[in-house]
């Protein structure tokens, strides 16, 4: 069946609406970016301070203050919601599709195809259209980026002054946004104008007047730096002056990748349009014009400086899209030719195995996506899967009368896998992002005005969803945190761990799951410090008992006896109990659970004992239960004559170890 489809000028904003409806309705606020950025945004509105961001009560200089004075903008005219706040990043990106169309239609003006297709190719790109609903930084960095584009070919088609003026402006706004990245995101068109200008202006003007279009940003971006770096004190002002741009750009905090990390994804990222034939028909009758030039020069340059940033991720590559973009379109803007029969086969097959790999995932066995190919398993609607391997399977039988017509086709058949995904998102990723309920407990201890301290580094994941108005108390010294409990045993301790089933969190005030198979627990500390091998875990030390820094220890067990003869043989052992495993304790001596629950019989007498805890074995038989969740483990310290230790029973009677008994 052929489809027909008849274009309109604003078919690009209804699929950005319902992109960034998906996100609203289908996603929470996910840790740790987006509760940042909002958080940040919050302290700003409930200080009054507009000049030096905060982020749990301390100066904030990872980013410029723009994207948060926006979000005080929604919120002067609508109040504090979430709902508004969201919306800032995804109207930048909608004002990115608005200026992607612009600039195709003064690239090349004899072709109305090229506008209509550009916006349309971006949407169609799986990262660009998620990352059109996120609260974070990009959308207005790919903003700034194109506006300043606007300038330069404004500027070179002769509207010097406003060309000039506007490149300024935007830049300036992306210095504001997020730093001077943006600088790499603007300039290499201009810089490298011989390559792509004909006919050539004069370079000296040319070049003076980018010189002074830097210029005007800069001023623009010191009109609030140099305010705020004396208001935020030393080390506020060194960090947003040099720290954190020099820092990026030699040796990275983070995220550093080889040089060819890009390459090596650009298949991924330029999914579907890489691999669907017509464009590449295309491409090889297609005049390499001034436009072309411009927007190959550019992509090329921008790609080459972020391979040799040492931090890297793919999200930075976002302000390259529209010219990427810009270039499929223009490939497709000539005259209309005939599709192919097959031409949606590679784009079908592709995404038909990756809903296959998606469905077959729990049978994969892969460990390290364990936990969550069992979630995927559980919660995915069996609807959803048909519906993400019907996509790719019917794609290559949908027949198009034209690529342009292919083009809107492929934009909403991503657009349907994107909301797929939404739907099984909001199924089995949800529990793991939403921090309202916690936040929520957050507040009522903030309301009885109790003190609340987080472990190790906190990202104001809470302070806006629990509408936070004191910080927390950040702490990553094992003798502070231990000193902090025993000062405020009313308080409550957040802290985050690994998924570990020998972790007990009975005790806890509150518990979730955190960013996936993580835990994220609410424990008083008085509660706390009575489980110092609970303690120890979650402080990932487990030589760390909670004792003082002084070497007071803990005693555990103290008891008098008789000893059978001047020499005893000591032998200490660590038993390990299956899950359900039930099985007689040896010998005579101190035990010490290292982990696990036990349930110890002996006689009529019952006892359940957990991490940390210890008992004393003697008189009639024992037996020990394994009542938790994960294999249990046991030191047993067993003291008996020489002549006995043979006869402790630590050996079956061939000789060979018991069942369960391991050697340390």
């Amino acid at each position: 069946m052929v489809m027909r489809h008849r274009f309109y000028p604003g078919d690009y904003f209804l699929i950005w609406l319902a992109l960034v409806s998906m996100g609203l309705f289908f996603r929470p606020l996910t840790p740790v970016d987006e509760t940042r950025v909002v958080s940040v945004a919050w302290e700003m509105w409930q200080r009054g301070d507009f000049l030096v961001p905060h982020l749990n009560g301390e100066p904030y200089s990872h980013k410029p203050p723009l994207l948060p004075w926006c979000i005080q903008l929604t919120w002067w005219v609508f109040g504090v919601n979430e709902w508004s706040a969201r919306l800032v990043a995804p109207l930048f990106g909608l004002g990115a599709l608005v200026l992607t169309a612009d600039l195709a239609r003064r690239l090349w003006p004899q072709r109305p195809a090229c506008h209509r297709l550009a916006p349309l190719f971006l949407l169609a790109m799986p990262l660009w259209s998620f990352w059109t609903s996120l609260t974070l930084y990009d959308m207005l960095m790919a903003f700034f980026t194109l506006l300043g584009l606007q300038g330069v070919i404004r500027a070179a088609q002769g509207e010097t002054r406003a060309g000039w003026a506007l490149a300024g402006l935007a830049l300036g706004g992306g210095l504001l946004s997020k730093g001077p990245v943006i600088l790499l995101l603007i300039l290499p068109s201009a810089l490298f104008a011989p390559a792509w200008l004909k006919p050539k202006p004069g370079w000296g003007r040319w070049y003076l007047s980018l010189l002074a279009a830097i210029l005007l940003g800069a001023v623009i971006a010191l009109a609030w730096a140099i305010p705020a770096g004396y208001a935020g004190g030393e080390a506020y002002r060194k960090l947003i002056f040099w720290g954190q741009s020099a820092g990026r750009l030699a040796n990275s905090f983070a995220h550093q990748r080889p040089f060819c990390w890009y390459l090596e994804l650009l298949p991924v990222l330029l999914f579907p349009w890489l691999w669907w034939p017509p464009l590449w028909r295309s491409a090889r009758s297609c005049e390499l014009d001034l436009g072309l030039r411009f927007c190959i020069i550019h992509s090329l340059s921008i790609l080459l400086a972020f391979s040799l940033i040492s931090g890297k991720q793919i999200h930075y590559l976002l302000p390259l899209y529209p010219l990427l973009a810009l270039v499929a379109a223009r490939i497709l803007g000539g005259p209309d030719r005939p599709l192919l029969r097959f031409d949606q086969v590679p784009i079908g097959l592709l995404l038909t195995g990756f809903a296959l790999a998606f469905v077959m995932l729990p049978q994969l066995n892969l460990e390290e996506f364990k936990n969550e190919a069992e979630e995927i398993a559980h919660y995915t609607p069996l609807w959803a899967k048909l519906v993400l391997v019907g996509i790719g399977a019917s794609l290559p039988f949908w027949r198009f009368s034209c690529p342009q017509q292919g083009v809107h086709g492929l934009t909403l058949a991503m657009l349907a896998l994107m909301f797929t995904a939404h739907l099984i998102y909001r199924e089995v990723g949800w529990h793991f992002h939403d921090l309202q309920p916690f936040a929520d407990r957050l507040s009522a201890a903030e309301r009885s005005a109790t003190p609340i301290a987080y472990w190790s580094k906190y990202n104001g994941d809470f302070n806006f969803l629990g509408r936070l108005r004191q910080p927390l108390v950040e702490i990553d010294s094992k003798t502070k945190m231990l000193e902090w409990m025993k000062a405020h045993g009313q308080g409550y301790v957040v802290l985050t761990h690994e998924p570990d089933p020998s972790l007990s969190e009975e005790g806890a005030a509150f518990a979730q799951a955190y960013r996936g198979s993580r835990r994220l627990m609410l424990w008083k500390a008085s509660a706390l410090l009575s489980r110092p091998e609970t303690l120890a875990m979650l402080i990932d030390d487990p030589d760390w008992s909670g004792d003082s820094a002084d070497g007071a220890g803990k005693l555990l067990l103290e008891k008098e006896l008789d000893l059978p003869s001047s020499k005893v043989k000591t032998r200490l052992t660590k038993l390990t109990i299956p899950q359900g495993g039930n099985i007689p304790l040896p010998s005579t001596g101190p035990r010490y659970v290292v982990r696990g629950q036990l349930k110890v019989e002996q006689g009529s007498s019952i006892h359940v004992y957990g991490p940390g805890e210890a008992f004393w074995q003697s008189g009639p038989p024992m037996r020990a239960e394994n009542v938790g969740k994960a294999d249990a483990q046991l030191l047993l310290i067993d003291l008996g004559s020489d002549s006995s230790a043979g006869e402790t029973g630590h050996d079956s009677p061939g000789g060979q170890p018991a069942p369960f008994l391991i050697s340390p």
